[in-house]
């Protein structure tokens, strides 16, 4: 899908937004009581968020500092690489008297870990099948979301279909230069009405789970980047210095304590106070 388009910043920018709409899905990374904890799958939904929010800062302001994203990576392979060791047993982990549990936990992380690798896209300038996927005929890369009932089948066609039919409108728009990327960045992820309205159902849940765990600023902003323009209630020029700053916080802000309160203090950082001495700490545990 990004062969299309022939020079690097296009194409991540591209794979930014498939990750962005995507999102939603790796709130289920967790599913299971399969003993990994949060410990792994926090941090998973962390660096995700941050190397997300890194990229489109780069794409829509000056100043995010050259190694950002580069430390976001790094640190969300980290906790990646023990949940990719962990999944070939993910049965064994969780083995109960219901197979019926087993099987939509797993179909659920599994979901959740392919919307993770269109983030790691960002990095790799291509989106890549998942090796459990690989032989797997029925399963697409965007299938990023687990769904069930009795219209699950069709509503897992039609999301699979938005999310492709979105990748293509972004190409085309930067091929044909219908718009910068800092515009794209700003526009909002779906290109009509109708797609939008399918992300607004199938993820609805997975909106308050994040407003949740990761917190209301997090889930506000990206909540803003479906509908495009404002940053966090305000406009551009007025979130530049919010975002920026955010964006170039150290290494150490985001990895020398535990995610719950990295997630808390970064969600502060979104709303409170710049002048707050706690604001970006690296050592309070919560501003």
């Amino acid at each position: 899908m990004l062969a299309s388009i022939s020079d690097d910043a296009s194409k991540r920018l591209v794979a930014l937004r498939a990750a962005m709409r995507a999102f939603p899905g790796i709130a289920r990374i967790g599913d299971g009581p399969w003993g990994l904890g949060r410990e792994i799958e926090l941090p998973i939904r962390l660096h995700s968020i941050r190397a997300i929010f890194v990229t489109w800062s780069e794409f829509v302001f000056d100043g995010v500092r050259n190694d950002a994203r580069r430390e976001a990576f790094e640190a969300l392979a980290t906790p990646l690489a023990k949940l990719d060791e962990a999944l070939p047993d993910f049965y064994q982990r969780n083995i109960i008297s219901s197979d019926y549990a087993v099987a939509a936990w797993q179909d659920a992380t599994e979901a959740a870990r392919r919307g993770v690798s269109l983030v790691e896209a960002i990095a790799a300038l291509e989106f890549r099948h998942l090796a459990f996927d690989r032989d797997r005929s029925y399963r697409d890369l965007l299938d990023t979301l687990s769904i069930y009932g009795p219209t699950g089948r069709d509503d897992m066609a039609r999301w699979r279909a938005a999310q492709r039919v979105a990748i293509a409108a972004d190409c085309a728009v930067l091929r044909e230069g219908e718009m910068t990327r800092s515009e794209l960045a700003l526009a909002p992820l779906w290109p009509d009405a109708t797609t939008a309205a399918l992300e607004t159902n199938l993820t609805m849940s997975l909106s308050f789970k994040y407003a949740q765990d990761l917190g209301h600023g997090i889930e506000k902003w990206l909540r803003e980047r479906k509908d495009g323009s404002l940053i966090l209630g305000m406009g551009v020029e007025q979130a530049r210095e919010r975002v920026v700053r955010t964006a170039n916080l150290a290494c150490s802000f985001w990895e020398t304590r535990p995610a719950t309160d990295a997630c808390h203090a970064f969600d502060y950082c979104l709303h409170g106070d710049l002048q707050n001495p706690t604001w970006g700490s690296e050592t309070s545990r919560r501003p």
